[in-house]
């Protein structure tokens, strides 16, 4: 039933929604201590391995398709052959092997990360190179409560969780119905959504999980993009400057509570040498100047100018980032940019795209009294509520 609710909202026409889906729903504010499970099921790339991968814990099986081929194991050892997947050393006669565990609180060890029951290795070529893949299926609800784990610090108000839980059984659910003839729905980093397993998961966050259970944010009937990020700097960017496209539940909007976050404000040296290696095969050679000739109304950065000695080009703040790292330039909120023959000095503010949810704003108007329905409506505004089951 969940899966025709969704299918409704991804495929409905557009137009005005009915007085009954915009409504925002409410929402009980009773708890359990785990998370209910739903009818949905997600499944989540947890590791990609050129070579081999030891997965060990609960005794298990190892199943191709729906037989089992060896049982009570503890510890199973995956590789890349000449001919395909190896299991054991020996030639495992088709592209994937599921390891089960033989009890329903089973977990499996994969390179530090215990996961919940049921592990898929998967051959396969990726960029003409053989590799494994590891794919993890588990309940949406668990998994939304492993993500609100991840992906904030523990010890923030539960509304802040609450409104992370939302956001990203949105973000899950929009993912995985692209995505339904793909492997898996989502990788676990920040390509998509930071998942980190059982032992990332809190109680608060399980908390926050169950009392949301199967609500998302929709606009005309349709799933949100429920983009989020640490922080904004001040202002969250519009959906149009920030992915190129249009969205009026994603506007930009003043937050003004994300100024305790570490990298609110930030500073950055680049050597000069680094900067020509990062710019080698844009402009041919090393750089000459590097100047900010636009910004966005919320004073990102939008256009730089690079001149080289053989050549010039203008890139995006995107791709500066992209170019000298997600983690050297963290945000496009850049207040100070100067350029020297020693390299570049970079201040700026925020972390992350800017778009959508702020978390550190979301703490910050949490701690400030805000529900998370408010929160929501502060970084999503004219989005709905909906519970699907």
């Amino acid at each position: 039933m969940v899966a025709v609710v969704v299918g409704f909202l991804l495929l409905a026409a557009s137009g005005p929604a009915p007085a009954e889906a915009a409504a925002a729903v409410p929402v009980s504010a009773e708890t359990a201590a785990a998370v209910p499970p739903s009818d949905e099921t997600v499944r989540i790339a947890v590791g990609r391995f050129p070579s081999a991968v030891t997965i060990e814990g609960a005794p298990f099986v190892v199943r191709r398709g729906a037989d089992d081929t060896t049982v009570a194991l503890r510890k199973v050892r995956l590789a890349v052959g000449k001919k395909g997947l190896m299991v054991d050393g020996q030639p495992w006669g088709a592209d994937v092997a599921t390891i089960e565990t033989r009890a329903d609180d089973g977990a499996l060890l994969l390179a530090g990360h215990r996961y919940r029951r049921v592990l898929e290795v998967r051959y396969q070529v990726f960029d003409k190179k053989p590799e494994l893949l590891v794919v993890h299926p588990l309940d949406l609800e668990t998994y939304v409560a492993g993500i609100v784990s991840a992906e904030l610090p523990r010890g923030w108000p539960l509304a802040a969780y609450q409104a992370q839980a939302v956001a990203a059984r949105t973000f899950a659910m929009a993912a995985k119905y692209r995505r339904l003839e793909l492997p898996y729905h989502m990788e676990a980093s920040v390509i998509d959504q930071v998942y980190g397993g059982i032992d990332r998961e809190h109680a608060l966050a399980i908390e926050a999980a169950a009392s949301t259970r199967g609500v998302v944010l929709t606009w005309q009937r349709r799933l949100v993009n429920a983009y989020f990020h640490a922080a904004c700097g001040g202002v969250t960017e519009s959906a149009l400057e920030g992915w190129g496209s249009a969205m009026d539940y994603l506007p930009g909007s003043s937050c003004e509570r994300c100024s305790d976050a570490a990298r609110y404000r930030w500073r950055t040296r680049v050597a000069r040498k680094t900067i020509d290696k990062a710019f080698a095969r844009v402009l041919g050679g090393p750089v000459k100047s590097m100047k900010i000739v636009e910004r966005t109304a919320t004073g990102r950065t939008r256009r730089i100018r690079l001149e080289g000695h053989k050549r010039a080009t203008t890139i995006s703040g995107s791709d500066l980032r992209r170019l000298l790292g997600w983690s050297v330039v963290w945000s496009t909120m850049i207040d100070k940019f100067e350029w020297s023959a020693a390299g570049l000095v970079v201040e700026g503010r925020g972390s992350g795209h800017g778009v959508g949810l702020c978390q550190w704003g979301a703490r910050g108007w949490a701690e400030a009294g805000a529900s998370w329905q408010e929160i929501l409506a502060r970084y999503y505004p004219g989005a709905a509520l909906v519970r699907l089951f």
